[in-house]
């Protein structure tokens, strides 16, 4: 399931092509909100890594499948509530099968996911 229009949507893309910034809008109507948890809605780091995912397959145009987690650190709760909107801060670096990804999600006070892994095409 792709989480672009459903759990969040892009406001603005700031890209050089190997490194990007996306504005996110966290949709707190989501039904993934419901679970995690109703009247006190968080971000659940599964959904973390897969809009960085995402994010990783609008800039570099592939189709990416995680093969690797070198990194992975959820430093602060995110809840549509609290942030409604954050950033994901990404770049790509060329290997062998694909790219190495190094990402973060912040806000203008706030770390919530600091991410390093390899995605293969």
């Amino acid at each position: 399931m792709l989480l672009k229009n459903n759990y969040y949507q892009i406001i603005s893309m700031n890209s050089d092509g190997q490194s990007a910034i996306y504005r996110l809008s966290l949709l707190p109507d989501c039904d993934v909100y419901q679970g995690h948890f109703p009247g006190h809605p968080v971000c659940p780091g599964v959904y973390n890594i897969q809009t960085i995912k995402e994010c990783a397959i609008l800039l570099t145009g592939k189709k990416l499948f995680i093969s690797t987690i070198k990194k992975c650190r959820l430093t602060a709760v995110a809840t549509p509530k609290v942030c409604p909107e954050v950033d994901v801060t990404i770049s790509v670096a060329h290997i062998e099968k694909g790219f190495t990804v190094t990402a973060k999600i912040t806000d203008a006070e706030k770390v919530y996911m600091e991410y390093k892994g390899d995605m293969i095409v």
